[in-house]
């Protein structure tokens, strides 16, 4: 059994089955059981002799278990990603569960309580306290009873049984009322308002005549009804329905104008043989922009419902109509990729390559890409699994890892329209904004057009690059970028911690070489400038007069919608950015720039002929492919080799001696080590970066798992490890 205690130092362990819950234990039962006289929650993963058993499962709660297949998923994940096994299986369990719930089954003298009676934790340690409830637990006064998180109770407007009242002099309430009476006579009254623009005051008046009266009943589900307003597209359904006959993975090329088209396809296809479909998407709204198409696309008769941290309480309904069957359609961000499955079809993972599969440290969600949580659930379920984008990753689209996956590859679609493209030459500039960069902006505004300019950040730059003759400066072992440190220097490569000087170009030797990049406030203070108009902002945080004819933003936000001209002022920042996949997410922006430009693409750079952003204007991801994997090959890097970032903390003295003594001992043969590179200090307590690199995915993932384990048992130490992250 493995209790839901997130760290590598707990290891599964071994639990006897009193006879009287033998038959509700199965692989996949959520259990409550002691530990050190404290009850926890737990996952029953196997069954083994309990010879070495010293405790008693206390009870079974059966709307927490998972079903078998999860639990080996779970397994498997942790063992690919090096996460602690009840990190992956908490992410499969329903979401803000309560853990604080005692159910008492001896009175406890001197409180009111009686035997049956359920008290929260808090309760109990403020009349027995702490030390008084760890020793009610572990002579079994009381037992832990977990539970998934109730409803919320919400007002709900109901029409009344008797005759419909006259409301021929008050055409408001006649409205409202005949609204609510079309929706089946009860909705809550937040919905209600909302949908009908009614006031509260109209609303008042009705109960106030005896129209309706105000309840309090439980949150409705987010369960919606199809509609069937927009079929999908013929040939994308034929192609979808070939597909799931045959089975197996699928790499899907769509063009960004046909991916609601073909998720539709897919999903209409696994509906119709009686399964459930889960969609994949990489943000909240690009979730409820495809609930909303799905609704439409969909014929009448199903059910669809969005599945993310948005929904509060309300997830945890669609947890359970997903895991019972009475949902169709779920589509969610990367935390419904352990989403449990009745009757799983298919799984389609929009936008495959799309960084927010992934969790981030400190957000929700699992530190491991949802493509390869979704290759292995459907490897172990059966279900056929659909990657869509236009340039899938490099990770799934080599042909080795397309062969050892079994991954097949759809006909691809083109972009119906593009771009003229303008690339503007800025070597032996010092200028931010070129000539052409400010007419193309004037000529858009001028003609009504809306023109939408991408940078890369909000704050300011750390690679560095001459502004002579265009050349970055590069880490000589490991072809990345060098991070330039404070303002002067010295540049330290991030992966084998090389450093140098910031000294003049290697090339040409001038000594113009500066910082690259331009920071988005920057660049809307200079248009507004030169301008002399009010240039829009748009970023994660900000959207400031999104309305105007020109607007700064960030890529995520700025390439969202469609522009008359999409402008990158600086296209060396993303090629000069840190990270094994830089090339490949800039080419990936060069693309999806010229997808959002319906007239103009201009681009500013002193890298003019380089393959990505050569081949990402043209749309011509074969070409990038063609031209980075065998760069990627070469220096052993994702998807021919396997890195772990393992970033320490705690003093330098502790980091330092766990790296010496405990970690470097422990490599395999075939495992290579960086030095340790700092990455932030705070005080005594350091931050540290370590990278193991491997031909091999399994040596790697065992010498990370082994540092922590160490490091979890190590007091003061701490370690985060991350598996082939394009970013380091």
């Amino acid at each position: 059994m493995s209790l839901l205690i997130p760290t590598h130092a707990l290891p599964p362990l071994s639990y006897k089955i009193p006879e009287r819950l033998r038959p509700e234990v199965r692989v996949g039962a959520a259990v409550v059981a002691p530990l050190s006289g404290r009850h926890r929650l737990g996952i029953v993963i196997g069954f083994e002799g309990d010879d070495h058993a010293h405790e008693d499962v206390l009870s079974v709660v059966p709307d927490l278990s998972l079903q078998t297949e999860l639990v080996k998923l779970c397994l498997k994940i942790s063992e690919n990603a090096v996460i602690p096994l009840p990190t992956a299986l908490r992410s499969a369990i329903p979401p803000g569960i309560d853990n604080g719930r005692y159910r008492l089954l001896e009175p406890i003298s001197g409180h009111p309580w009686e035997p049956g009676t359920y008290v929260t934790r808090a309760a109990l340690k403020r009349a027995l306290g702490a030390d008084g409830l760890r020793e009610a637990e572990s002579r079994g006064r009381v037992v832990l009873c977990p539970s998934a998180p109730q409803p919320r109770s919400v007002e709900w407007a109901v029409v009344r049984a008797a005759a419909d009242p006259d409301l021929s002099r008050a055409p408001r309430q006649r409205d409202l009322f005949s609204s609510l009476k079309e929706i089946g006579g009860s909705s809550p009254t937040s919905s209600l308002l909302a949908e009908t623009g009614a006031s509260r005051a109209t609303l008042r008046q009705l109960v106030g005549r005896g129209a309706m009266r105000l309840v309090r009943r439980s949150e409705p589900a987010p369960l919606l009804a199809t509609t069937g307003d927009a079929p999908s597209a013929y040939p994308l359904l034929r192609i979808a329905r070939a597909a799931i006959k045959n089975g197996g993975p699928f790499l899907w090329r769509i063009a960004m104008r046909e991916e609601g088209d073909a998720v539709a396809a897919v999903v209409g296809e696994t509906l119709r043989e009686g399964n459930q479909a889960l969609v994949l998407a990489p943000e909240v709204r690009s979730v409820e922009r495809m609930v909303d198409y799905l609704r439409r696309a969909l014929p009448v008769g199903y059910t669809v419902a969005p599945y993310h941290g948005g929904l509060g309480r309300g997830r945890t309904a669609v947890y359970e109509a997903a895991r019972d069957g009475t949902v169709d359609v779920v589509v969610g961000t990367r935390t419904a990729a352990l989403l449990g499955l009745a009757r799983p079809g298919s799984i389609c993972v929009v936008d495959e390559p799309n960084d927010s599969h992934r969790a981030e440290p400190g957000h929700e969600g699992l530190p491991v890409h949802a493509r390869d949580v979704a290759l292995e659930r459907a490897r172990l379920e059966g279900a056929a699994v659909f990657f869509l984008s236009p340039f899938p990753s490099l990770k799934l689209y080599a042909a080795e890892v397309r062969r050892r996956e079994r991954v097949r590859e759809l006909p691809a679609s083109r972009p119906g329209r593009w771009p003229v493209v303008r690339i503007v030459d800025m070597r032996g500039s010092g200028a931010a904004l070129s000539s052409t960069l400010i007419e193309a902006c004037r000529r858009c505004t001028e003609k009504g057009g809306r023109t939408g300019l991408v940078l890369r950040r909000l704050g300011y730059a750390s690679t560095v690059s001459c502004n002579h003759c265009g050349t970055m400066k590069l880490c000589p072992n490991c072809d990345l970028p060098l991070i330039l440190h404070e303002k002067s220097g010295p540049l330290v490569c991030t992966r084998c911690s090389y450093r140098e000087k910031l000294g003049p170009c290697s090339v040409c030797a001038s000594e113009r070489v500066r910082p690259t990049g331009l920071g988005v406030e920057r660049m809307r203070d200079e248009l507004s400038e030169v301008l002399g108009t009010r240039v829009g902002l748009i970023t994660a945080d900000e959207r400031e007069h999104t309305d105007a004819s020109v607007v700064v933003g960030t890529a995520p936000r700025i390439l969202d919608g469609g522009w008359d001209a999409v402008i990158l002022p600086d296209a060396d920042s993303f090629l000069g950015a840190s990270g094994v996949g830089t090339v490949e997410r800039s080419f990936r922006l060069f693309y999806r720039a010229a997808e959002s430009a319906r007239g103009l693409l201009l681009v500013q750079t002193r890298l003019p002929e380089h393959y990505a952003l050569r081949a990402g204007v043209r749309g011509d991801y074969e070409a990038f492919a063609e031209a980075e994997l065998p760069r990627l090959r070469s220096l052993a890097y994702p998807p021919f080799g396997h890195v772990a970032s393992l970033t320490f903390g705690g003093s330098e003295s502790a980091v330092l001696s766990a790296v010496e003594s405990r970690l470097r001992p422990a490599l395999e043969p075939e495992v290579e080590m960086s030095s340790p590179v700092p990455l932030k200090r705070a005080g005594e307590r350091s931050t540290w970066r370590v990278l193991l690199r491997s031909r091999g995915r399994s040596a790697v993932a065992r010498v990370a798992a082994g540092a922590a384990r160490a490091a979890a048992r190590t007091h003061g130490l701490t370690v985060r490890v991350e598996l082939d992250l394009e970013e380091v």
